[in-house]
């Protein structure tokens, strides 16, 4: 009778407590999601405002090529050819640097490394290896 007494406080003991490593354990989730939650939103904020900076970069920058290209053609003496291989030559030339700028921004072991991504996977794959 004892035996069965304190085997029902143990099992009694037992359950109380993994009912409370579970309930910190689903805390303890949850902090983990709404810490990702949060970082996801900071990111999404960040790539906007980035976009919208860029936007607007961009548009100053065609503007002020245009710009440039009109002030040129107008102000300059020479005759309609000159002019116009002129303008084949600086539009090869920023198809070129956009296709430089383009590559770059794609690249994908930059946008690993900027990220972190490659960090973390070092990590996860030192912490496997340790294991």
């Amino acid at each position: 009778m004892l035996k069965q007494m304190l085997k029902g406080i143990l099992w009694g003991m037992v359950i109380r407590l993994l009912d409370n490593y579970r309930r910190l354990s689903t805390q303890l989730v949850k902090i983990e999601a709404t810490k990702c939650y949060l970082r996801g939103v900071q990111m999404v904020r960040l790539s906007v405002v980035g976009l919208m900076l860029m936007g607007l970069v961009i548009g100053l920058i065609c503007v002020g090529v245009l710009l440039f290209h009109a002030g040129l053609f107008i102000l300059l003496p020479w005759s309609t050819e000159t002019k116009a291989v002129l303008g084949i030559l600086l539009g090869v030339g920023y198809v070129a640097f956009g296709c430089v700028a383009l590559h770059a921004a794609i690249d994908e072991k930059m946008w690993m490394e900027k990220s972190g991504a490659a960090d973390m996977l070092k990590d996860a794959i030192h912490q496997s290896k340790t294991d």
